[in-house]
Protein backbone atom coordinates (compact mmCIF):
# COMPACT_ATOMS: atom_id res chain seq x y z
CA UNK A 1 0.00 0.00 0.00
CA UNK A 2 0.81 3.52 -0.75
CA UNK A 3 0.53 5.80 2.52
CA UNK A 4 -0.07 9.45 1.90
CA UNK A 5 -0.68 12.48 4.46
CA UNK A 6 -4.21 12.66 4.80
CA UNK A 7 -5.99 16.91 5.31
CA UNK A 8 -6.16 15.47 9.32
CA UNK A 9 -2.56 15.17 9.09
CA UNK A 10 -2.60 11.85 9.60
CA UNK A 11 -1.12 8.63 7.57
CA UNK A 12 -4.02 7.52 5.03
CA UNK A 13 -3.01 4.17 3.44
CA UNK A 14 -3.99 3.93 0.11
CA UNK A 15 -5.10 0.45 -2.16
CA UNK A 16 -2.15 -0.65 -4.46
CA UNK A 17 -2.68 0.39 -7.86
CA UNK A 18 -1.79 -2.90 -9.01
CA UNK A 19 -4.40 -4.76 -6.57
CA UNK A 20 -7.51 -2.41 -8.00
CA UNK A 21 -6.51 -2.81 -11.27
CA UNK A 22 -6.02 -6.98 -11.50
CA UNK A 23 -10.12 -7.06 -11.64
CA UNK A 24 -11.85 -10.76 -11.93
CA UNK A 25 -14.07 -9.72 -15.31
CA UNK A 26 -11.96 -9.51 -18.02
CA UNK A 27 -12.03 -5.54 -17.76
CA UNK A 28 -9.28 -3.74 -15.67
CA UNK A 29 -10.44 -2.60 -12.53
CA UNK A 30 -13.75 -3.95 -12.86
CA UNK A 31 -14.62 -6.35 -10.63
CA UNK A 32 -18.01 -8.68 -10.25
CA UNK A 33 -20.18 -10.42 -7.47
CA UNK A 34 -22.89 -12.59 -8.40
CA UNK A 35 -25.29 -13.91 -5.62
CA UNK A 36 -26.77 -16.54 -7.44
CA UNK A 37 -30.47 -14.95 -7.27
CA UNK A 38 -32.37 -12.80 -9.47
CA UNK A 39 -31.97 -9.20 -8.50
CA UNK A 40 -30.79 -5.80 -9.42
CA UNK A 41 -27.02 -4.85 -10.85
CA UNK A 42 -25.77 -2.57 -8.23
CA UNK A 43 -22.34 -0.87 -10.05
CA UNK A 44 -20.36 1.53 -7.71
CA UNK A 45 -17.36 3.61 -9.48
CA UNK A 46 -14.24 5.23 -7.67
CA UNK A 47 -11.22 6.90 -9.09
CA UNK A 48 -13.32 8.86 -11.95
CA UNK A 49 -10.20 11.24 -10.79
CA UNK A 50 -7.00 10.09 -10.34
CA UNK A 51 -7.02 12.12 -6.75
CA UNK A 52 -10.44 11.53 -5.15
CA UNK A 53 -9.20 8.26 -3.60
CA UNK A 54 -12.32 8.09 -0.66
CA UNK A 55 -13.56 5.72 -3.31
CA UNK A 56 -10.93 3.52 -3.44
CA UNK A 57 -10.15 3.08 0.03
CA UNK A 58 -13.89 2.48 0.85
CA UNK A 59 -14.01 -0.58 -2.12
CA UNK A 60 -10.83 -2.07 -1.53
CA UNK A 61 -11.74 -4.54 1.55
CA UNK A 62 -14.36 -5.62 -0.67
CA UNK A 63 -11.65 -7.10 -3.34
CA UNK A 64 -10.40 -9.03 -0.16
CA UNK A 65 -13.54 -10.05 1.38
CA UNK A 66 -16.63 -10.30 -1.40
CA UNK A 67 -19.60 -8.83 0.18
CA UNK A 68 -22.47 -11.47 1.01
CA UNK A 69 -25.20 -10.89 -1.38
CA UNK A 70 -28.83 -12.29 -1.23
CA UNK A 71 -29.56 -11.60 -4.97
CA UNK A 72 -28.63 -9.57 -8.16
CA UNK A 73 -25.05 -8.56 -8.65
CA UNK A 74 -22.46 -6.24 -7.68
CA UNK A 75 -19.92 -4.74 -9.49
CA UNK A 76 -17.05 -2.21 -8.48
CA UNK A 77 -15.49 0.44 -11.55
CA UNK A 78 -12.06 1.44 -10.75
CA UNK A 79 -12.18 3.98 -13.54
CA UNK A 80 -9.44 6.37 -13.92
CA UNK A 81 -6.13 3.77 -12.69
CA UNK A 82 -3.46 5.34 -14.49
CA UNK A 83 -4.26 8.91 -13.13
CA UNK A 84 -3.99 7.22 -9.77
CA UNK A 85 -1.17 5.47 -10.54
CA UNK A 86 0.72 8.95 -10.12
CA UNK A 87 -0.56 9.67 -6.68
CA UNK A 88 1.92 10.40 -4.30
CA UNK A 89 2.66 12.89 -1.43
CA UNK A 90 4.34 15.52 -3.55
CA UNK A 91 2.36 15.67 -6.10
CA UNK A 92 -1.44 14.80 -5.09
CA UNK A 93 -3.30 17.63 -5.84
CA UNK A 94 -1.85 17.22 -9.56
CA UNK A 95 -3.63 13.71 -10.17
CA UNK A 96 -6.68 14.36 -11.13
CA UNK A 97 -6.76 13.87 -14.70
CA UNK A 98 -4.38 12.92 -17.73
CA UNK A 99 -5.75 14.56 -20.64
CA UNK A 100 -9.19 15.70 -19.26
CA UNK A 101 -11.79 15.94 -16.50
CA UNK A 102 -12.94 11.86 -17.40
CA UNK A 103 -16.80 13.28 -15.56
CA UNK A 104 -17.47 15.58 -18.50
CA UNK A 105 -17.12 13.29 -21.64
CA UNK A 106 -19.83 10.93 -20.97
CA UNK A 107 -22.08 12.80 -23.65
CA UNK A 108 -19.26 12.12 -26.76
CA UNK A 109 -19.52 7.89 -26.84
CA UNK A 110 -22.66 7.84 -28.70
CA UNK A 111 -21.47 8.99 -31.90
CA UNK A 112 -18.44 8.73 -34.29
CA UNK A 113 -16.47 5.90 -32.27
CA UNK A 114 -13.09 6.86 -33.98
CA UNK A 115 -10.22 6.82 -32.01
CA UNK A 116 -7.93 9.77 -33.96
CA UNK A 117 -7.70 12.80 -31.36
CA UNK A 118 -9.12 10.92 -28.29
CA UNK A 119 -7.78 11.15 -24.82
CA UNK A 120 -7.01 8.65 -22.52
CA UNK A 121 -10.22 9.48 -20.56
CA UNK A 122 -12.24 9.09 -23.25
CA UNK A 123 -10.98 5.74 -24.40
CA UNK A 124 -11.31 4.27 -21.07
CA UNK A 125 -14.85 5.68 -20.57
CA UNK A 126 -15.81 3.97 -23.82
CA UNK A 127 -14.55 0.81 -22.07
CA UNK A 128 -16.26 1.31 -19.39
CA UNK A 129 -19.68 2.10 -20.52
CA UNK A 130 -21.03 -1.25 -21.16
CA UNK A 131 -20.69 -1.94 -17.71
CA UNK A 132 -22.58 1.70 -16.65
CA UNK A 133 -25.23 1.27 -18.71
CA UNK A 134 -26.08 -2.29 -17.59
CA UNK A 135 -26.51 -1.12 -13.90
CA UNK A 136 -29.82 -1.03 -12.70
CA UNK A 137 -28.34 1.47 -9.80
CA UNK A 138 -25.24 3.57 -9.64
CA UNK A 139 -23.33 5.14 -7.09
CA UNK A 140 -20.75 7.40 -8.29
CA UNK A 141 -17.93 8.35 -5.12
CA UNK A 142 -16.01 11.71 -5.28
CA UNK A 143 -14.33 13.96 -3.20
CA UNK A 144 -13.96 17.70 -3.11
CA UNK A 145 -10.95 20.15 -3.00
CA UNK A 146 -12.72 22.34 -0.02
CA UNK A 147 -13.69 20.84 3.62
CA UNK A 148 -17.75 20.57 3.54
CA UNK A 149 -20.39 18.64 4.11
CA UNK A 150 -21.17 14.86 2.21
CA UNK A 151 -22.90 15.98 -0.84
CA UNK A 152 -25.64 13.89 -2.79
CA UNK A 153 -25.88 15.21 -6.23
CA UNK A 154 -29.64 13.98 -7.56
CA UNK A 155 -29.63 15.85 -11.14
CA UNK A 156 -33.21 17.09 -12.24
CA UNK A 157 -34.64 13.72 -12.28
CA UNK A 158 -37.08 12.87 -8.68
CA UNK A 159 -36.36 9.42 -9.08
CA UNK A 160 -32.78 9.89 -8.14
CA UNK A 161 -34.39 11.92 -4.68
CA UNK A 162 -35.73 8.60 -4.21
CA UNK A 163 -32.90 6.57 -4.44
CA UNK A 164 -31.17 8.80 -1.88
CA UNK A 165 -34.03 8.43 0.40
CA UNK A 166 -34.20 4.75 0.02
CA UNK A 167 -30.66 4.91 1.36
CA UNK A 168 -30.82 7.57 3.72
CA UNK A 169 -27.60 9.32 2.47
CA UNK A 170 -26.07 11.35 2.89
CA UNK A 171 -28.21 13.96 4.57
CA UNK A 172 -27.63 16.97 2.07
CA UNK A 173 -29.14 16.53 -1.24
CA UNK A 174 -28.19 18.70 -4.47
CA UNK A 175 -30.36 18.83 -7.67
CA UNK A 176 -28.63 20.68 -10.39
CA UNK A 177 -27.72 19.71 -13.96
CA UNK A 178 -24.27 19.45 -14.22
CA UNK A 179 -21.79 21.55 -16.41
CA UNK A 180 -21.42 23.20 -19.47
CA UNK A 181 -18.23 21.82 -20.10
CA UNK A 182 -19.49 18.44 -20.70
CA UNK A 183 -21.98 15.51 -19.40
CA UNK A 184 -20.92 13.63 -16.33
CA UNK A 185 -21.19 10.01 -15.88
CA UNK A 186 -25.33 10.05 -13.51
CA UNK A 187 -26.39 12.51 -16.33
CA UNK A 188 -26.67 9.73 -18.82
CA UNK A 189 -30.41 9.11 -20.31
CA UNK A 190 -31.05 6.20 -18.66
CA UNK A 191 -30.29 7.44 -15.46
CA UNK A 192 -32.23 10.89 -16.17
CA UNK A 193 -35.18 9.74 -17.44
CA UNK A 194 -37.94 9.57 -15.20
CA UNK A 195 -39.32 6.75 -17.19
CA UNK A 196 -36.58 4.68 -17.05
CA UNK A 197 -35.95 2.86 -14.42
CA UNK A 198 -31.97 2.90 -14.05
CA UNK A 199 -30.71 5.58 -10.99
CA UNK A 200 -27.51 7.15 -10.21
CA UNK A 201 -26.13 9.16 -7.40
CA UNK A 202 -23.14 11.00 -7.42
CA UNK A 203 -21.51 11.58 -3.85
CA UNK A 204 -18.86 14.41 -2.58
CA UNK A 205 -17.64 12.54 -0.07
CA UNK A 206 -15.72 15.58 1.85
CA UNK A 207 -12.43 16.64 1.61
CA UNK A 208 -9.82 15.16 -0.48
CA UNK A 209 -7.49 12.93 1.40
CA UNK A 210 -9.59 12.82 4.59
CA UNK A 211 -10.39 10.11 6.73
CA UNK A 212 -13.80 11.96 7.02
CA UNK A 213 -14.48 11.10 3.07
CA UNK A 214 -13.47 7.81 3.49
CA UNK A 215 -15.78 6.65 5.71
CA UNK A 216 -18.31 8.65 4.45
CA UNK A 217 -17.69 6.35 0.89
CA UNK A 218 -17.80 3.19 3.01
CA UNK A 219 -20.76 4.22 4.64
CA UNK A 220 -22.84 4.93 1.23
CA UNK A 221 -21.65 1.50 -0.21
CA UNK A 222 -23.05 -0.30 2.85
CA UNK A 223 -26.18 1.26 2.07
CA UNK A 224 -26.71 0.51 -1.73
CA UNK A 225 -25.58 -3.67 -0.49
CA UNK A 226 -27.83 -3.65 2.71
CA UNK A 227 -30.90 -2.22 0.56
CA UNK A 228 -30.51 -3.43 -3.05
CA UNK A 229 -28.57 -6.43 -2.69
CA UNK A 230 -30.02 -7.68 0.80
CA UNK A 231 -33.22 -6.29 0.62
CA UNK A 232 -33.28 -4.81 3.74
CA UNK A 233 -34.15 -1.05 5.17
CA UNK A 234 -31.84 1.19 6.93
CA UNK A 235 -32.58 3.98 8.96
CA UNK A 236 -31.16 7.77 7.73
CA UNK A 237 -28.66 8.70 9.15
CA UNK A 238 -30.14 12.41 9.93
CA UNK A 239 -33.38 13.76 8.13
CA UNK A 240 -32.59 14.50 4.87
CA UNK A 241 -32.51 18.18 2.97
CA UNK A 242 -32.71 19.43 -0.37
CA UNK A 243 -30.43 21.92 -2.08
CA UNK A 244 -31.33 23.33 -5.56
CA UNK A 245 -28.77 24.61 -7.84
CA UNK A 246 -30.25 27.80 -8.94
CA UNK A 247 -27.21 28.82 -11.35
CA UNK A 248 -23.80 28.43 -12.35
CA UNK A 249 -20.94 30.58 -12.96
CA UNK A 250 -18.95 29.24 -16.43
CA UNK A 251 -15.73 31.02 -16.44
CA UNK A 252 -15.37 32.74 -19.54
CA UNK A 253 -11.84 34.70 -18.52
CA UNK A 254 -8.65 33.33 -17.57
CA UNK A 255 -8.82 36.64 -15.21
CA UNK A 256 -11.36 35.48 -13.41
CA UNK A 257 -11.30 35.80 -9.58
CA UNK A 258 -12.99 35.48 -6.86
CA UNK A 259 -13.18 38.44 -4.17
CA UNK A 260 -12.04 36.93 -1.52
CA UNK A 261 -11.65 32.74 -0.49
CA UNK A 262 -15.30 31.40 -0.41
CA UNK A 263 -15.85 28.50 1.84
CA UNK A 264 -17.49 25.47 0.43
CA UNK A 265 -21.06 25.17 1.10
CA UNK A 266 -20.80 28.94 2.39
CA UNK A 267 -23.93 30.95 2.42
CA UNK A 268 -24.63 34.14 1.74
CA UNK A 269 -27.37 35.98 3.09
CA UNK A 270 -27.94 39.26 0.93
CA UNK A 271 -28.88 38.76 -2.94
CA UNK A 272 -26.90 41.25 -5.24
CA UNK A 273 -23.45 40.47 -3.52
CA UNK A 274 -20.19 40.66 -5.24
CA UNK A 275 -18.55 37.62 -5.41
CA UNK A 276 -16.03 37.59 -8.32
CA UNK A 277 -14.97 39.02 -11.42
CA UNK A 278 -15.07 37.20 -14.61
CA UNK A 279 -12.61 39.44 -16.48
CA UNK A 280 -14.23 43.07 -16.72
CA UNK A 281 -17.90 41.26 -15.57
CA UNK A 282 -18.88 41.22 -11.90
CA UNK A 283 -20.56 38.47 -10.49
CA UNK A 284 -23.47 38.62 -8.15
CA UNK A 285 -25.52 36.04 -6.05
CA UNK A 286 -28.52 35.47 -8.05
CA UNK A 287 -31.12 35.63 -4.61
CA UNK A 288 -30.52 35.55 -1.32
CA UNK A 289 -29.37 32.96 0.93
CA UNK A 290 -27.22 31.02 -1.98
CA UNK A 291 -24.80 28.55 -0.85
CA UNK A 292 -21.90 28.63 -2.74
CA UNK A 293 -21.31 24.92 -4.08
CA UNK A 294 -18.17 23.74 -4.79
CA UNK A 295 -16.35 26.92 -5.57
CA UNK A 296 -13.02 26.31 -7.26
CA UNK A 297 -9.72 27.18 -5.22
CA UNK A 298 -7.19 29.77 -7.82
CA UNK A 299 -5.29 26.68 -9.04
CA UNK A 300 -8.46 25.35 -10.53
CA UNK A 301 -9.31 28.17 -12.43
CA UNK A 302 -9.69 27.33 -16.26
CA UNK A 303 -11.59 28.98 -18.98
CA UNK A 304 -14.83 26.33 -19.86
CA UNK A 305 -15.01 25.35 -16.39
CA UNK A 306 -17.55 25.54 -13.61
CA UNK A 307 -16.22 28.37 -10.80
CA UNK A 308 -19.15 27.65 -8.19
CA UNK A 309 -22.84 26.95 -8.89
CA UNK A 310 -25.39 28.68 -6.25
CA UNK A 311 -28.16 26.96 -4.70
CA UNK A 312 -31.01 27.44 -2.22
CA UNK A 313 -33.18 25.39 0.15
CA UNK A 314 -35.67 23.37 -1.21
CA UNK A 315 -38.94 23.14 1.50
Amino acid sequence: MNTIVASEGTALELPDVDELAAGNSGTRGVWRFESGQPGPHAVISALMHGNEVCGAVALAPLLREPPRLACGALTLVFCNLDAYAKLEDRNKADCRLLDEDMNRVWGRLDGDRGESGETRELRRARELLPIFESADCLLDLHSMTLPGPALGLVGQAKKTIGFAHELGYPALLVRDAGHEAGRRLIDRPRFVDESAPQLAMLIECGEHFSHASCSVAAEAVRRVIEVHLRRQSVKPVAPQELLEVTGRVTIASPAFRFVKAWGNMELVPQAGTLIAFDGEREVHTPHADAYMVMPSTPRQIKVGTTAVRFARRVA
